[in-house]
């Protein structure tokens, strides 16, 4: 497969969802950099910026973005480097924590239905709500009608694949950057300089802890997501690089850019700051290419949890989630006035539990192959070897997962994915490591990888 020529495969489009990425198909630093930067947040990220603001001194808000960034940059360059490490899409490299049925189910759960079919659904309802508010009169740009016509384009891009995100993200990245540029020199030219952003006061209070638990919350998933971009990364040292830079360049920036428009014009939302700043066009340009790659995104990783599930190729997963949820975004737009709410708080409290799939995650790559299983390799430690056998479910990681998910939910102190992540790892290993010395039987059934075979 080493001399295969770029892209001559079966599937074209399948994006190699439930096997390794070949060597010849992966991307350098500069690729992943500015795909995992474009696709990750680029909109919400302004919107944290904007309720960062309305709580914090922008001495305080500088404090509690590198104190999140600090704890993101370890949680996305771990989480990165084992896609890159396996060339395995997050959710067939579940596999080995969870057995082949642990990780269907979670990521089923967690993934396809919270981001592939949940916030594709909400995103592209919003997507119809904002172009509805520039355009009120026209017909095309009703709620409904948007939210159809945007999910489209949104399907067509998933169906591509990362080509279509690593192309988008030539575009995107650089708009966003330049255009939170343009309105944080509007503001402080406007508004009195740097001096008025250094000594603003906000408009209701936000603690500390609270920010910094905000800012964490707004990334851990994606964190937690990076196989599936960076699998396509040459070496692994490039995907550790890329996670980091682009959160000490690409999200301080944004975030505080964000910060300092907020804290200058007073509202809290920050595309009607920017509209105050005379960005008509530049908020258009936000909200259409940045929901348009981020819905990307949750659709993509949706469709790669989907086939991993259910034995179907990638890029027909990411038509039929795509339908699904671009027809619920339809049906509120059209029903207007009906309550998200609901619908919100069943998604949110399912990709709550991921971040304690993570700690199993990394207790088993860093810690049970290399020193309970003797797999010093890194490059081993999630292959998958067609032919071989493996087990269906594994419950070292199913046990650790739900030890991590109630530490989530029920733990008072600290921050809720932090403790999810540290005691779904500990319970890991501690099971791994007394199963083991007991000859306690943990894996139960067996199944026979057969590599990029889609039915």
């Amino acid at each position: 497969m080493a001399g295969e020529p770029r892209r001559q495969r079966r599937f074209i489009f399948d994006d190699y969802s439930i096997e390794e990425v070949p060597i010849v198909e992966r991307y350098g630093l500069y690729n992943v950099f500015l795909t995992l930067s474009a696709s990750f947040g680029a909109i919400a990220v302004l919107f944290a910026g904007g309720v960062l603001g309305g709580g914090l001194n922008f001495t305080n808000a500088i404090i509690a973005v590198m104190v999140g960034n600090i704890i993101l940059s370890i949680i996305g360059a771990l989480s990165g480097v084992i896609g890159a490490y396996s060339g395995l899409s997050t959710y067939v490299g579940w596999r080995l924590p969870f057995g082949r049925v642990g990780g269907k189910l979670l990521g089923f759960a967690l993934i396809t239905i919270t981001t592939g079919i949940g916030w594709f659904a909400v995103e592209s309802w919003f997507f119809g709500v904002v172009m509805n508010e520039i355009y009120p009169n026209n017909p095309f740009f009703s709620v409904w009608a948007a939210a159809l016509w945007g999910g489209a384009l949104m399907i067509l891009s998933t169906y591509i694949g990362y080509r279509a995100l690593s192309f988008l993200s030539y575009f995107i990245l650089p708009q966003h950057v330049w255009l939170i540029a343009v309105g944080l020199f509007l503001a402080i030219s406007l508004h009195g300089g740097w001096g008025a952003v250094w000594t603003a006061v906000p408009k209701s209070h936000m603690s500390l802890a609270d920010a910094i638990t905000a800012t964490v919350g707004l990334y851990i998933a994606g964190s937690l997501i990076a196989p599936d971009i960076t699998r396509f990364a040459k070496r692994p040292r490039d995907s550790v690089v890329a996670w980091v830079l682009h959160m000490f360049v690409f999200y301080p920036f944004l975030i505080l850019g964000a910060v300092a428009i907020v804290l200058l014009t007073g509202s809290v939302i920050i595309t009607e700051d920017m509209l105050k700043l005379g960005m008509g066009l530049g908020i258009l340009l936000i909200i259409v290419l940045g929901q348009w790659i981020i819905n990307t995104v949750n659709l993509y990783s949706g469709s790669l949890s989907f086939t991993n599930a259910i034995p179907i190729r990638r890029d027909y997963s990411s038509i039929i989630v795509g339908i699904i949820g671009t027809l619920l975004a339809a049906y509120w737009g059209y029903t207007a006035g009906a309550s998200l709410a609901p619908f919100e708080s069943f998604i949110t409290v399912l990709g709550s539990l991921l971040p304690a799939a993570g700690g199993s995650v990394f207790a088993e790559f860093f810690i049970v192959k290399p020193y309970l299983e003797g797999v010093k390799n890194p490059f081993e430690r999630f292959k998958l070897i067609p032919g071989k056998e493996y087990p269906e479910l594994n419950l070292t990681g199913i046990l650790s997962f739900a030890a991590g998910a109630l530490a989530g939910f029920f733990l008072t102190v600290g921050i809720a994915a932090i403790n999810a992540i540290l005691v779904a790892f500990i319970v890991h290993v501690i099971l791994a490591y007394a199963f083991k010395r007991t000859e306690i039987k943990y894996e139960l059934g067996k199944y026979v990888y057969m590599g990029g075979v889609v039915k």
